[in-house]
């Protein structure tokens, strides 16, 4: 009878000693990692108490963090305490999303809005509706519903400016273009500023304004960041090292960007943000043993986490092994379907096979699962092209182009798609704007292009072959002459340089240049090169006789006439056939011919970055 007496007075006194002690020793144990302490005496406070979404939530957010979320779900909806507390509707619609229920979550949710947009009597706090609309974008988002998970984000967003989880999810996630980003982050940063704000809250606005910005889409021109003086303070920060990494490598200076991911990885070895960019600069460089090294140690850390599966697949795709790295790219996709970098390296892994409709499929996929990137439409259109289907390919670049106006690789492909179709003039007008973007001025001499960037050698390459097929010979030998400048021992370029110096009737320099490509291509016996040199040497003694060149000169005097006549038997007897088709199309063919050998330039972020210059298709001309 004592102790009845002892629960009576207890259930009425909700503050006594024993139960503020109890919760006392429960909050120890949350704080202490200590989940099963935490529910011992949760448990029994609701034993004394009675059940209360105070003393329920603790108990269920205990249960949670034991990674039981059916149970907590159940605790919570068993006791509807969901219907008293905004914090057990989070922790609800939380368990159900881990529990894979997606449409229930986002029914949940619905439903507690509508209640809400009707009920006069209480109204959500932006505290309160912004978590609720993470979770539902969230649900969309693995239900492939990404237009409405966009709109809760932005939602999030304008309740609470402050919410960088949804910003996050918005630029990592790719949901929106890079204009989209912009409009959005100046549409919530002036109207953040509508408000009076004090000196230290306009400086947090800006603050907060400035690491959003750098979160932005980064490869859609060649442009730099650059630090604000008032957060010198921050430069040594890891978002900001990320983000800079990240602009330098989709500016094609990967080891820049190797070198600031490595010193972010040497303080945080496991930061995945930092880890994606890190694996792109690897395979770009090819570093296949790094690249080994640290896909095991991160199957020794995340043996779940896709990441390591995405890192083995890139690896195994370095080293040419294209089925095993398939296996370890369908395990990434199958532990996260959205991780979209994954589905583009399958594209690509797929295409260097040629199995065009697996490349599409993958393709397709990557470009679902990133509306507001660029990439994805862009290789999809460059697999059209490489499948002489210029049209249908044009049509995607064009898309992509309309995401990313100012990407000088869009508006290369699309120079590439006009010149196969003949539409030289429209080829020379979209190649001669991605030169602008790029920052390089008029051609006026060859010391401009020494500081551009190796991977932009075949702009300069193909503006050649356009300026060749308009008749601007004088042209066509300049831009070859800057592609050599950046690719110097490019035997494409010396034989279309040859062919230049044909059709303006110098063949000394001619012969010059086409003996140096036959030289650094010997081993491929081309027929079309010997053909070409062949033919030069028939016109160069009586060039010999009329020209003033110095580089004319220069070779009259080793070169007598019983030489000249044994090298040019040397040339024919190279060839065991004569070629039929004339001098200018084999040229051509070769060109095409060594570009499908060393590829396109491509970008790929978190994603696409991840892809190197043997893996891609075909840009040169």
């Amino acid at each position: 009878m004592k102790s009845l007496n002892i629960n009576r007075r207890l259930s009425n006194d909700a503050h006594s000693p024993l139960i503020d002690h109890l919760r006392s020793l429960r909050d120890q144990s949350i704080e202490r990692f200590q989940f099963r302490s935490a529910i011992f005496f949760s448990d029994k406070i609701l034993a004394l108490t009675g059940m209360n979404a105070k003393d329920g939530l603790p108990l269920a957010y205990s249960i949670y963090l034991l990674r039981q979320y059916q149970r907590a779900a159940h605790l919570i909806l068993a006791n509807n305490l969901h219907m008293y507390d905004i914090k057990c509707r989070c922790l609800l619609v939380k368990c159900l999303i881990k529990n894979k229920k997606f449409k229930e979550a986002i029914n949940l949710i619905d439903d507690w809005f509508r209640k809400e947009s009707i009920s006069k009597d209480e109204k959500l706090s932006p505290n309160h509706v912004t978590p609720l609309l993470i979770f539902k974008s969230e649900a969309c988002e693995a239900l492939d519903n990404r237009l409405d998970a966009r709109q809760c984000l932005i939602q999030a967003l304008e309740q609470d400016f402050r919410c960088y989880e949804a910003f996050y999810r918005i630029t990592h996630h790719h949901l929106a273009s890079k204009q989209e980003e912009l409009e959005l982050l100046s549409r919530l940063t002036c109207k953040n500023n509508i408000h009076k704000l004090g000196a230290d809250e306009n400086f947090f606005l800006e603050f907060l304004s400035f690491f959003y910005y750098i979160q932005l889409k980064k490869y859609d021109k060649p442009d730099k960041l650059i630090l604000n003086p008032s957060f010198r303070i921050f430069e040594k920060n890891n978002d900001y090292l990320i983000a800079l990494a990240q602009r330098h490598f989709y500016n094609f200076d990967s080891l820049q960007a190797l070198e600031i991911t490595s010193s972010v990885i040497e303080k945080d070895p496991l930061n995945f943000e930092c880890l994606e960019i890190h694996l792109s600069c690897y395979l770009t460089l090819e570093k296949s043993i790094e690249l080994f090294k640290l896909s095991q140690n991160l199957i020794n850390f995340y043996p779940d986490h896709e990441i390591t599966w995405f890192a083995l697949g890139c690896y195994y795709h370095l080293i040419q092994k294209k089925e095993i790295s398939r296996r370890y790219l369908e395990k990434a996709v199958t532990l996260n379907p959205i991780f979209a970098p994954a589905w583009i390296l399958f594209g690509c892994s797929f295409s260097d096979d040629a199995e065009h409709d697996q490349v599409m499929a993958a393709y397709f996929k990557a470009s679902h699962l990133m509306p507001g990137c660029h990439l994805p439409l862009l290789y999809i259109g460059v697999e059209y092209v490489r499948t002489d289907n210029h049209k249908l390919g044009e049509k995607f670049i064009m898309k992509a182009l309309s995401i990313a106006p100012e990407d000088p690789i869009v508006l290369h492909e699309l120079s590439v798609t006009a010149f196969h179709s003949n539409e030289y003039m429209k080829a020379d007008r979209f190649l001669r704007q991605a030169i602008k973007i790029i920052h390089y001025p008029e051609i006026k001499d060859n010391k401009q292009c020494l500081s551009c960037s190796i991977e932009y050698e075949p702009l300069f390459n193909n503006m050649g072959h356009i300026q060749r097929k308009l008749g601007r010979n004088n042209d066509a030998v300049n831009y070859f002459q800057l592609s050599l400048t950046l690719l110097p021992n490019n035997p494409s370029t010396y034989a279309s340089l040859g062919l230049v110096f044909c059709l303006l009737d110098k063949y000394a320099e001619a012969v010059d240049y086409l003996e140096q490509a036959y030289g650094m291509n010997r081993l491929s016996k081309r027929d079309d090169l010997i053909k070409l040199l062949e033919d030069a040497l028939k016109y160069y003694p009586d060039y010999l006789k009329f020209s003033s060149s110095e580089l004319a000169v220069s070779k009259v005097l080793p070169w007598s006439s019983s030489v000249f006549e044994s090298k040019l038997d040397y040339v024919r007897r190279l060839t065991s056939e004569e070629s039929s088709v004339s001098s200018a199309r084999e040229i051509d063919k070769m060109n095409e011919s060594y570009a499908n050998k060393n590829g396109t330039i491509k970008r790929c972020d978190q994603s696409s970055s991840f892809l190197n210059d043997s893996n891609d298709q075909s840009l040169r001309i």
